[in-house]
């Protein structure tokens, strides 16, 4: 009966220690935003090191996207296109999925600091 009673608490102090680690805030594996408008890049933002939330507004060819950006995390936060499926996608911190406004032509991708370019592996 102990043995079980040590296994159980070794369990639940596992599973806050686990818990805690993923709510606080650490380096995020994508640091690096890139802001594309109309397939140039307009603005790079180092995410890990933002030290106070803010906005970025871009405007152009009479649309306009307002780009809010907080330590590790990015999101579309508002945008006159018709559909708004970008501001619906929420905040991203990971670079899998890019924010893509496509009726306004803005595209924020995240990647690491140093993956230096989108080439995953080389076949010889």
């Amino acid at each position: 009966m102990k043995s079980n009673i040590f296994w159980l608490i070794l369990l639940g102090v596992i599973v806050v220690i686990s818990a805690l680690a993923a709510l606080l805030p650490g380096q995020t594996s994508s640091s690096y935003a890139y802001i594309y408008e109309s397939g140039e890049l307009t603005d790079t933002v180092n995410i890990a090191a933002i030290t106070a939330p803010f906005t970025i507004t871009l405007e152009s060819g009479g649309s306009m996207n307002v780009i809010a950006i907080e330590y590790g995390r990015i999101r579309m936060l508002s945008a006159d296109c018709p559909d708004g499926t970008c501001v619906r996608q929420g905040w991203i911190s990971g670079g899998v999925l890019p924010i893509v406004c496509l009726p306004n032509r803005v595209v924020i991708k995240l990647e690491d600091a140093d993956s230096g370019s989108n080439i995953d592996a080389v076949v010889g």
